[in-house]
């Protein structure tokens, strides 16, 4: 598998993780929650985020790398 490839299944599962946060955020707004559940909530989406950016973080970086080796 090349580099480009790789980097563009990284973007699939960054996708696919947007998606999750999406509707945590829905379940979020849409119903009345009590304080704890509420922070269990946002604690789980800011875990998402975080494992979204490193997904976007690590395309991107798979993506010069195979730009780098298709110049060589």
């Amino acid at each position: 598998m090349n580099y480009c490839e790789w980097a563009d299944e990284y973007l699939c599962d960054a996708r696919r993780v947007l998606n999750v946060i999406e509707k945590k955020k829905a379940l979020l707004n849409g119903k009345k929650l009590k304080s704890d559940e509420r922070k269990s909530l946002n604690d789980t989406i800011n875990a998402y985020r975080a494992i979204y950016r490193e997904l976007l973080r690590t395309a991107e970086h798979l993506r010069r790398r195979g730009e780098r080796n298709r110049e060589t």
